[in-house]
């Protein structure tokens, strides 16, 4: 694959820095600067002074962009505008000193953003990548935010990763995922998924290459736009594709045809801690499920948890009964809620 020019990322996390308004210096310069114009037009009340004149005598004063009377002060005039630079020249400064203060908050939060990101990455073990976050990414986001699964976001749009503006809690990466050195920040050799879901098939393709080429293990489910591209993505070693324009309209026809089926699955199946889960867990040589009935785990009463499949090497066995016994490679499929999967996980 061909590489292209050595890039760096950089790391955020999203969150609002705790700026400070300049309302109150604000408020006070514009005060300032009435006060000072109707106060010159009053002084210069026999002279044919405008109020241009007032307004422009009031903004010399303030800013000390140069100096001289427009029209002759007497002392209380000149009283008067010592009164209106001191304050003005005090306000506007205070208006400086905000906003510097909140650029030097933003450019400190960044650094510590950084810092916070990179060790939270470093920790991250078994973890999902997300590339790209578009519309499909940032519903991928969401689910993944519901099943309370870890996880890094990979973009390459500054704008979507503005710290001033954004409010969510998510660890992202901004950068070129097709970059080795992106990925690899990002935690790849440690993550378990990827879900490529940029709207680019070529940039979806070297993604999947990339990722391959660096952990060889991890599942990849990358987004298509046409079945055209989904040889493309399996050869470069993606293990599922999705067409979500496809998905959309099957969901639309299933609606119509079976809508009490499609409102039970999204009713109980949901994504979250109380709604029902499918889970798929491997049983290693180790497991303390292996070798024994379903009968003898009695998981259906100890944790509330159902084996509805096992799947063991090219055959399927599904609703299995009691007395089947559970080998070491067998694919078993649970239902149950979140909390009852990971007691199951914790246990094999």
């Amino acid at each position: 694959m061909k590489k292209k020019k050595n890039y760096h990322p950089r790391y955020y996390l999203a969150f609002k820095p705790n700026l400070k308004k300049p309302i109150i210096p604000i408020f006070m310069t514009l005060a300032v600067f009435i006060i000072g114009t109707v106060g010159y037009y009053i002084l210069w009340i026999d002279t044919n002074a405008s109020i241009v004149d007032c307004i422009y005598m009031t903004f010399i004063t303030i800013t000390t962009l140069g100096y001289a009377e427009v029209f002759p002060l007497d002392n209380v005039g000149r009283i008067f505008t010592m009164f209106v630079a001191v304050i003005g020249i005090a306000s506007l400064f205070y208006v400086f000193g905000v906003i510097m203060e909140n650029i030097f908050i933003i450019q400190l939060s960044n650094y510590r953003s950084k810092k916070k990101m990179v060790k939270k990455i470093e920790s991250l073990n078994n973890h999902i990548i997300v590339v790209g976050y578009g519309r499909v990414g940032q519903l991928a986001v969401s689910e993944l935010k519901k099943a309370e699964v870890d996880f890094v976001v990979i973009d390459d749009d500054f704008k979507e990763f503005d710290v001033t503006q954004s409010k969510e809690d998510i660890l992202k990466v901004f950068g070129d995922a097709t970059e080795d050195e992106t990925l690899i920040r990002a935690g790849i050799t440690k993550a378990k998924g990827m879900i490529v879901a940029t709207g680019n098939a070529a940039t979806n393709v070297f993604v999947v290459l990339s990722a391959k080429e660096l952990n060889p293990s991890i599942f990849i489910v990358a987004r298509v736009e046409d079945e055209t591209s989904t040889p493309k993505l399996i050869k470069a070693g993606a293990d599922r594709t999705v067409n979500p324009y496809y998905i959309g309209g099957q969901r639309l026809a299933n609606l119509i045809v079976n809508p009490n089926i499609v409102d039970f699955f999204e009713t109980n199946f949901h994504i979250g801690s109380d709604s029902l889960t499918l889970e798929s867990i491997r049983l290693e040589d180790s497991s303390s499920y292996s070798g024994k009935s379903i009968r003898e785990l009695n998981i259906r009463q100890t944790i509330g948890a159902t084996i509805i499949a096992v799947v063991r090497g090219d055959k399927s066995f599904t609703i299995p009964d009691a007395d089947f016994v559970l080998n070491a490679g067998d694919q078993v499929l649970f239902m149950g809620t979140r909390e009852q999967i990971k007691k199951i996980q914790a246990i094999k």
